[in-house]
């Protein structure tokens, strides 16, 4: 009996498949997401998040994420997710951020912290393993 040849793109697709997905968050299930996100208190002048779509959007539902609220203003929010190890394998962090206001400087930043971070007291001292960042200056 012959064996087809599988093509690249197949091997490709399958290997995404398989995929372990460690942490997703689409926001689709309306201000639930206040229960799976911490806002820190660490500071009263850190600004606070609200879910919106946004100015511009493909999909008014779907595309919905945390939007800051206010200008000029630091934010700190967190969302657990289960701990997990990577060792031999390719890990892939992937986010968006939309800056839809004028500004001269600023960015949306991205941390992976430890699982044993005090969300509550989260601040730009907390301890974290990676950290990704789209600066906007």
């Amino acid at each position: 009996m012959a064996v087809a040849p599988v093509p690249l793109w197949a091997v490709c697709v399958l290997r995404v498949a398989l995929a372990t997905v460690y942490f997703q968050e689409e926001f689709l299930d309306g201000e639930r997401w206040r229960n799976r996100w911490v806002q820190s208190t660490n500071d009263s002048q850190f600004g606070h998040f609200r879910l919106s779509s946004g100015k511009f959007y493909g999909h008014k539902e779907k595309d919905k994420g945390l939007q800051t609220t206010q200008n000029g203003r630091f934010y700190a929010i967190s969302a657990r997710f289960k701990p997990f190890s990577n060792k031999g394998k390719t890990l892939v962090v992937q986010y968006t951020v939309k800056h839809e206001q004028k500004m001269d400087c600023g960015g949306g930043y991205v941390k992976i912290f430890p699982a044993d971070v005090d969300q509550k007291n989260l601040n730009g001292k907390s301890q974290y393993y990676i950290m990704f960042e789209r600066d906007r200056t």
